[in-house]
């Protein structure tokens, strides 16, 4: 099998301190100073969640972040310099609201050439979802309060991502496993601090990621 250049991050949440899967994800870059993009799912006008980003990346030494506005602080000028960083994040927020974004600023196939190029795509919560070939299942906790009719997404990887399965897993669980049965999709869950690399044909699991498939619940 030919191996791909596909270098993914999909974290359900990053937490205060170093987890496995953000020390392994500093592994991709190539760059020992990495420039990283990111993306907001709707307007910071505070800055508030990305200085908190700011903040959370010095602990790996990394200073040089990028704030790529594609909501009400859009800028086309600044699209060669965020395809230029050797990550982009996708922040978490709903996730409808997101998608709409980047299908409207027509990101889409630009995020997607990136990677194929080499780049290193991290998504939380909503950006990880966003990866997958649609959001349905992005239904179990966001509202569509925007009316959004074309759930596909990236496309990046075959399954589908389920965040925060600790703020409630009697409840998304049980709606999981149904959801695995009509949608016949293998799904992946997780906990905050846990996570997916996927790093050119090879998936590293980090956590007690669960993969849910036609109802039935293993450990990844």
């Amino acid at each position: 099998m030919q191996k791909t250049m596909k270098r993914l991050v999909l974290l359900s949440d990053q937490v205060s301190g170093k987890t496995q899967v953000d020390e392994a994800s500093m592994s991709l870059f190539a760059s020992k100073n990495p420039k990283i993009a990111y993306i907001p799912s709707q307007s910071d006008f505070s800055r508030k969640y990305f200085d908190e980003k700011v903040e959370w990346y010095k602990q790996f030494g990394i200073t040089d972040l990028l704030y790529f506005d594609i909501d009400r602080e859009y800028d086309e000028r600044k699209i060669n310099e965020l395809l230029s960083c050797d990550g982009i994040f996708l922040s978490g927020g709903n996730t409808y609201y997101f998608l709409n974004s980047l299908k409207k600023r027509k990101l889409l196939s630009d995020l997607r050439d990136y990677v194929e190029k080499g780049g290193v795509l991290i998504g939380v919560s909503a950006g990880s979802i966003i990866m997958s070939k649609t959001i349905d299942i992005a239904m179990l906790h966001d509202e569509n309060t925007i009316g959004l009719q074309d759930y596909s997404a990236l496309g990046l990887v075959t399954f589908n991502f389920f965040p925060h399965l600790d703020h409630n897993r009697k409840k998304y669980l049980k709606e999981i496993i149904e959801y695995s049965k009509t949608s016949r999709s293998v799904i992946y869950a997780c906990d905050d601090g846990d996570g997916i690399i996927v790093d050119g044909n090879n998936m590293q699991f980090f956590g007690k990621v669960l993969r849910i498939e036609n109802g039935k619940i293993t450990m990844a």
